[in-house]
């Protein structure tokens, strides 16, 4: 029985933009679990976004590797 998680409201709104990241990567995560591909693909590119702007490689290119293995 595969458990859904209710919709997810992604407006984040924490002082420390680095966590946002981290808050995104999650939700793109669990939302890859759940096969919900159009909402994995928006959280996950909002969390690469603001590696990128931390420049963060290591964290960035998990979050880019996630993306280019969802399906189109």
């Amino acid at each position: 029985m595969k458990c859904r998680v209710a919709q997810r409201s992604p407006k984040i709104e924490s002082g420390d933009r680095y966590s946002q990241a981290i808050t995104y990567h999650a939700l793109g995560t669990l939302a890859l679990a759940e096969e919900n591909y159009p909402e994995a693909r928006v959280n996950l590119q909002t969390a690469l976004d603001i590696y990128v702007e931390y420049k963060d490689q290591y964290w960035g290119a998990i979050a880019r590797e996630a993306l280019e293995k969802l399906p189109e």
